[in-house]
């Protein structure tokens, strides 16, 4: 498909001027977007993501804004073509004319496979990358043109599951399905294979759907799904077929074999972490939060966070839901430098403390104000303690004793106390219950940041600065509920990655409209109902 071209003057009956029937005011929403939005994207921007030579695509501006509005009202690819066939709003926002009549839906299914770096059919070349973030970063930089994130010095983070469109399964259900993906695959585009009896009763056997978590896991079933699993693998031999290797690598996940030959499934909690829990989205893994398990993805949010001032998304990044948040923040904060180099406070919660990621946060110009990690030591004379002469490599105990060593083992401080000194110490019981050793104590190589943070948590300046990070919760509540944030309309990686980043570009949407009212001097916020 050829490379878009600039967008031609706008026609006269195009309808932001044509329509001017009552109902629709000049501070309406639609005519915002139009002005605003709409006519601010270029075709340029979006080159990379098409060839050279073919017809004329379907202008990708238009697939941009109708998918920003699919976000705004959560509708599907289809009722959105309805929709700026059959809204006089949608038709105003997109300055269609009035002999248009719409297009395909999968075109809105081919425009996400390219933002994806996806090929769009099977033997044609996918674009030179992916642009998942295209879409985002212009309606930033439209907010940037705007002013409204000028001298911005603070920002906030925080994170929120993102359920992969899959059903919850349990493990032989699983199995189940990834063997009947094959088996239809097969008997789709091999039905030489249904004179083979075997074939003929694997199909029987799997070839429809059936009511799944009706059986359980118990072993017997177990078993027989993956004898029949690997037997299907023989049967398929060399032959291509839709989820073959999925299969595979779930059969190698959830059983070995015995001395004697014999299949045995594996215990529960000798399966990997990283293990296939659904065939129909291979990469999707579980994620664990307290109690609450998960299938898909974590989202890590960041914007802006100055009082008095409207809150805006710069960063949205996905990551595997297994990803403890603290190994996430540096990472975050380059990020967040990057897109506003203004920024010098962020503000996180607990889950992304620890005083490595305090000193290193620091070092690219970030004050990183979270609650440090409370101390987690069973003695009651815990280590915060005892002090520290980093310097000289040496510790004092409550009582005034000195270490005997002090040595680095793992990244940490393994500091020892004297027998001698611990066993003529009348508080012995409460510091340690080894009968012929002193105290030992293991404080991190960053103790003395953790113990400056600690100290910092409990001051008014502390609290003044902490207070502004509950309001991310309402932007993550607004993403659920308004933007449709929180189950992924689509399967594969990058196209979850899509899925959040297009939910968090139509908050911003949401959130810039009553802004360009305000610069007009209407204090009413325009209604997206």
């Amino acid at each position: 498909m050829a490379k878009p071209k600039p967008k031609p003057q706008l026609s006269l009956h195009s309808a932001h001027i044509a329509d001017d029937a009552a109902g629709i005011p000049d501070a309406h929403w639609c005519r915002l977007f139009f002005r605003y939005i709409y006519c601010a994207l270029d075709e340029a921007m979006f080159a990379d993501m098409y060839q050279d030579g073919g017809r004329a695509p379907i202008s990708p501006v238009l697939l941009t804004a109708i998918t920003i509005l699919q976000y705004l009202f959560q509708v599907g690819d289809r009722l959105a073509v309805d929709a700026t066939i059959m809204r006089r709003d949608w038709r105003i926002a997109l300055g269609l004319t009035r002999d248009w009549t719409g297009f395909c839906p999968t075109v809105l299914v081919d425009f996400r496979k390219r933002l994806a770096g996806e090929p769009i059919r099977t033997g044609l070349p996918a674009p030179v990358k992916p642009q998942i973030g295209l879409i985002f970063e212009q309606i930033l930089r439209i907010i940037e043109q705007h002013g409204l994130l000028d001298g911005r010095r603070k920002v906030r983070t925080d994170a929120t599951k993102l359920v992969a469109n899959v059903a919850s399964l349990g493990r032989a259900d699983a199995l189940q399905e990834a063997i009947r993906v094959v088996v239809c695959d097969l008997h789709k585009h091999h039905p030489n294979l249904q004179q083979q009896p075997e074939f003929r009763q694997l199909h029987e056997t799997y070839g429809e759907e059936n009511w799944l978590g009706r059986e359980g896991n118990g072993p017997s079933r177990l078993v027989r799904l993956g004898r029949d699993g690997y037997r299907l693998l023989q049967l398929c031999g060399a032959r291509p077929a839709a989820g073959k290797d999925t299969l595979a690598q779930m059969l190698a996940e959830n059983f070995v074999l015995t001395d004697d030959g014999e299949l045995m499934p594996l215990a529960n909690d000798q399966i990997a972490s990283d293990h296939i829990a659904s065939p129909h989205d291979p990469d999707a893994k579980v994620g664990k939060q307290d109690r609450e398990c998960w299938i898909g993805d974590k989202v890590h949010l960041t914007e802006t966070a100055d009082e008095g001032q409207p809150p805006f998304i710069i960063d949205v990044i996905t990551t595997d839901p297994r990803i403890d948040d603290s190994e996430m923040t540096v990472a975050l904060a380059q990020r967040a430098k990057q897109q506003l180099p203004s920024v010098a406070t962020m503000v996180v919660d607990t889950g992304y403390a620890s005083a490595a990621n305090t000193t290193d946060c620091a070092a690219e110009g970030l004050d990183l104000v979270s609650r440090p990690r409370p101390c987690t030591s069973p003695s009651k004379i815990p280590p915060h303690e005892f002090e520290y002469d980093f310097e000289r490599q040496v510790a004092h105990c409550p009582e005034g004793h000195a270490s005997a060593s002090w040595r680095v083992e793992r990244h940490q401080f393994a500091i020892r106390f004297p027998a001698k000194a611990c066993a003529a110490c009348p508080r012995r019981a409460e510091c340690t219950t080894s009968s012929a050793h002193g105290r030992r104590v293991r404080i991190g190589q960053n103790y003395a940041q953790l113990l400056r943070d600690r100290q910092r948590a409990e001051t008014d300046e502390f609290a003044q600065e902490y207070r502004c990070r509950s309001a991310i919760e309402s932007t993550i509540s607004h993403l659920v509920h308004l933007c449709g944030l929180r189950r992924s309309r689509y399967r594969g990686a990058a196209k979850r990655a899509l899925h959040a980043v297009f939910a968090a570009t139509a908050l911003n949407v949401r959130r810039l409209l009553p802004c360009l009212l305000a610069e007009n001097g209407n204090a009413v916020a325009p209604n997206m109902a």
